[in-house]
């Protein structure tokens, strides 16, 4: 996948006009002035690293999970940036593929889909005499475009933005047998996100807030936060 990012945002580059060449320790840019305006088309890997929990008036309904085990990993191989000399403010448009772990605090439990293409609790033990109870998961892994703004002062940076996602596949798992089943239905296909975060060089904090259901309407309206730390932005 990143070979593919790296391939794609190469081919744009070769076939789009560059007024100039910039390296620095964050990645790979190609820029164009017109009218004072500069447009970047940088090749980088911003990461996102950082911990998910369920949120909104609806979390009551979203399965009990155990915080410090729900794991949120974001990465951004391509973005277009406009600024100017003469402002301190950017915008950004850039490619996103992330995905997201809720670990299940009941780890008798699992997510089945049942005769009536739905998904309901089921408990793993009833179908797997084998399972220790370590860890029961479900996870999403998304594709998606952020756009932000940013607002600069030489080496430091806050931003806040929104994107829109989507589910690129779902799975449930668990440890001890080793065990992963598909499982798109459980997860809503799309996704919409505001965003907010600071930095400093490659340095900074997130915050992304996903007001729109994480899983099947059926099961939870909640939606999710999730946060943590930068490298590369």
């Amino acid at each position: 996948m990143k070979k593919l990012f790296i391939t794609l945002a190469a081919s744009v580059l070769a076939i789009g006009s560059a007024a100039a060449q910039n390296y620095d320790t964050n990645g790979f840019e190609l820029a164009s002035t017109s009218k004072g305006v500069e447009s970047h088309l940088r090749v980088a890997f911003p990461m996102f690293f950082g911990f998910a929990t369920p949120l909104g008036a609806d979390a009551s309904t979203f399965p009990k999970t155990k915080f410090v085990q729900n794991f949120y990993y974001g990465l951004e191989p391509v973005s277009i940036r406009f600024s100017s000399d003469t402002s301190p403010f950017m915008f950004s448009l850039g490619l996103r593929c992330s995905f997201v772990d809720f670990s299940l605090e009941d780890t008798q439990y699992t997510y089945r889909e049942g005769l009536d293409k739905k998904y309901h609790p089921s408990i793993i033990l009833l179908e797997n005499t084998k399972y220790d109870g370590t860890k029961s998961k479900i996870h999403a892994s998304y594709l998606g475009v952020p756009a932000r703004f940013y607002f600069t002062a030489g080496k430091a940076k806050v931003f806040a933005g929104a994107s829109a996602e989507y589910m690129i596949h779902g799975w449930t798992k668990y440890k001890f047998p080793k065990y992963r089943e598909d499982a798109n239905n459980l997860f809503n296909r799309f996704r919409a996100t505001a965003e907010v975060g600071f930095g400093y060089g490659a340095f900074g904090l997130f915050a992304n807030y996903t007001f729109t259901p994480i899983l099947a309407d059926n099961l939870s309206q909640a939606g999710a936060l999730t946060f943590g730390i930068t490298f590369g932005m």
